[in-house]
């Protein structure tokens, strides 16, 4: 149910370089960390002291923070504005080495921010600035002029959707086109209430909590899953679904096995501080390993194991080959 060492360092080596196009919301997410040692004497809240802070790429661009993680070369594309919060995005895309050329200026919304504050290492508050919406006229040509430049080069393309209106119906018609005709893998991490844009997918990641809202179906125990996959596959033409399930893992379904149950992939994390962001690291492991030829359940087990190394960190983050070959290491050696 595992790869071992020498098969993930071998999938890992044949990812590195590979061109992956990733469309989605672009974020920042801040994170305020504290202590709390008193409530208000203005309301019953607790008083966090913040004492550092930190601001990390967010939505897609996490995603491609993902991607060149693991060796690959992310082409993002989505929107931001000029102020201050896009600015931090730009740098640090510009530190990792990410390229800024995907980006589309809207000008009539700000940059979206998600700021968390962490008291004792326990997320209690998170604030969310944003103005969702369909982009204007101007930003969708430039949106569809950076998918086509990006696809022309890409071997997979992951569509990041958080519901902040970079995906839309206009510009999902286009990657449905682009991808059939130039024979791409569109791999999606969805939003239940836009679940008509998805239809002809490669394969989504959602999670149990999204299954079962996409499908209307309980989406708990394996029966479930299996029932609720399947009918969502069906429903949308998907090739495959890879749904991931918490502390159950993964359940992969995948194009040649039409009528087996899915292949049940169970967790590889051993402890658990926060799972902000763990969807952006499965669907990029996944991506980087099928643009790199790996089949679906080599891809399904590297990003399995990926995703519990990355739950083991606070906040949203990110893992290196090296990170995940120690991990590949200490399992072997238990």
């Amino acid at each position: 149910m595992r790869l071992d060492r020498a098969q993930a360092e071998s999938l890992l080596q044949r990812m590195e370089g590979r061109k992956v196009a990733v469309l989605g919301d672009v974020m920042l997410d801040e994170y305020l960390f504290g202590e709390v040692n008193r409530i208000s004497p203005e309301a019953p809240v607790p008083v966090v002291r913040v004492l550092r802070e930190r601001a990390v790429l967010g939505g897609a661009a996490n995603v491609a923070a993902n991607l060149k993680a693991l060796g690959t070369e992310p082409l993002l594309i989505g929107t931001l504005q000029k102020d201050a919060a896009g600015d931090r995005v730009l740098g640090l895309l510009t530190g990792l080495g990410v390229s800024i050329s995907g980006l589309v200026l809207d000008t009539s919304r700000p940059t979206i921010i998600k700021t968390r504050v962490i008291g004792q290492q326990q997320q209690m508050l998170r604030i969310d600035r944003e103005d969702p919406g369909m982009p204007d006229a101007a930003v969708l040509l430039g949106l569809k002029d950076r998918l086509e430049r990006a696809l022309s080069s890409a071997s997979a393309l992951i569509v990041s959707d958080y519901a902040k209106g970079t995906i839309n119906e206009p510009v999902m018609d286009t990657v449905r086109a682009l991808c059939v005709a130039r024979g791409i893998p569109w791999i999606v991490d969805p939003k239940p209430a836009h679940k008509a844009l998805y239809r002809g997918a490669t394969l989504m990641t959602p999670n149990t909590k999204e299954t079962s809202e996409l499908t209307t179906r309980e989406a708990r125990s394996d029966m479930e899953v299996t029932i609720a996959g399947r009918a969502l596959m069906a429903e949308l033409g998907l090739k495959g679904l890879l749904v991931t399930r918490s502390e159950r893992g993964m359940a992969l379904f995948a194009p040649d096995e039409e009528h087996a149950a899915p292949w049940m992939i169970p967790t590889e994390a051993r402890e658990v501080f926060d799972v902000s962001g763990a969807g952006d690291t499965v669907i990029a492991a996944f991506s980087a390993a099928v643009a790199a030829g790996g089949d679906w359940r080599e891809a399904a087990m590297l990003a399995n194991a990926a995703a519990g190394v990355v739950v083991a960190k606070v906040g949203t983050a990110t893992v290196t080959p090296l990170e995940l070959l120690a991990h590949y290491h200490e399992q072997e050696a238990n």
